[in-house]
């Protein structure tokens, strides 16, 4: 299921506890740990020239300067998270990359099957100040893989919480998380939330008609009132939950809100977004 594991780091604490996260997973799924740190081009790029009064000086030679701090800095990053997986006893390999994060992120995490990174990066730079960092946000849109987006605190993973609404991407989630769980050991609380109870028993029953073979611990509940509210509210320690990935149209998100979006930005447990 899970043999390659992509690993987003910086220097921020959140970075710290997806390489937690991203060692914990790789240990159980005996997968291999691909760890990367990118340089921001945009801090290194600077053509121009830098005005002190009398003294001009060469921007270019700033930005060779920044690059070499930058790179320095990022080996030391990736030694880290060396030491780490080999103390897990767990196969790493550590890249050096530089150009726009989330872009480079994305594309090394073409040949792996699961992406793993903090919420929030070094930067500290949440896209609206509810939680996401911006280049998670953009990662997170962007991928076309799983993506474990890691909150503040590690937590061994005990249960999967998945929020099913019926629709091919929640079926998608589904799939991911009831195999996840099967390989792990972990019990399954699968919900719905909607005001029409024959919905959520409809929702359900298809959950628990694909879980039957795995012969895993589901329990299923129907709920009541806000998705985002009614899902957050059954968390416990050691949950990571499970939702499919960002509805297709903005517009729609716009009016009606992103249930997914809205989890990420305030669940204070891992969460697993699948397409």
């Amino acid at each position: 299921m899970i043999q390659s594991i992509l690993l987003a780091i910086d220097a921020s604490e959140h970075a710290k506890i997806a390489t937690s996260y991203a060692n914990f997973l790789a240990y159980k799924f005996d997968a291999t740990l691909d760890a990367v740190y990118v340089i921001d081009r945009r801090l290194t790029n600077m053509t121009y020239w830098i005005d002190y009064g009398a003294l001009s000086i060469p921007a270019s030679r700033f930005s060779e300067e920044m690059e070499q701090v930058l790179t320095v800095h990022g080996e030391a990053l990736l030694e880290q998270v060396k030491e780490k997986a080999a103390k897990a006893g767990v196969r790493h390999r550590v890249e050096l990359h530089s150009g726009i994060p989330a872009q480079k992120i994305v594309e090394a995490a073409k040949d792996c099957d699961l992406i793993v990174l903090g919420r929030c990066g070094e930067s500290g730079s949440l896209g609206d100040g509810l939680g996401l960092g911006t280049v998670a946000e953009r990662v997170l849109r962007s991928a076309r893989q799983p993506v474990l987006s890691t909150p503040s605190t590690f937590q061994d993973i005990e249960r999967v919480v998945l929020g099913f609404d019926g629709s091919s991407r929640a079926q998608s989630a589904m799939r991911y998380a009831l195999e996840l769980a099967k390989r792990l050991g972990l019990g399954v609380l699968a919900l719905s939330v909607d005001q029409d109870e024959a919905v959520n028993s409809r929702r359900l029953e298809i959950v628990r008609n694909y879980a039957e073979p795995f012969e895993l611990d589901v329990v299923t509940r129907s709920l009541r009132g806000d998705p985002v509210d009614g899902i957050l509210h059954q968390l416990e320690q050691g949950d990571v939950i499970a939702i499919g990935a960002f509805g297709e149209g903005r517009v729609r998100e716009w009016l009606l809100g992103s249930t997914t979006e809205a989890i990420l930005r305030r669940a204070d447990h891992p969460v697993l977004l699948h397409r």
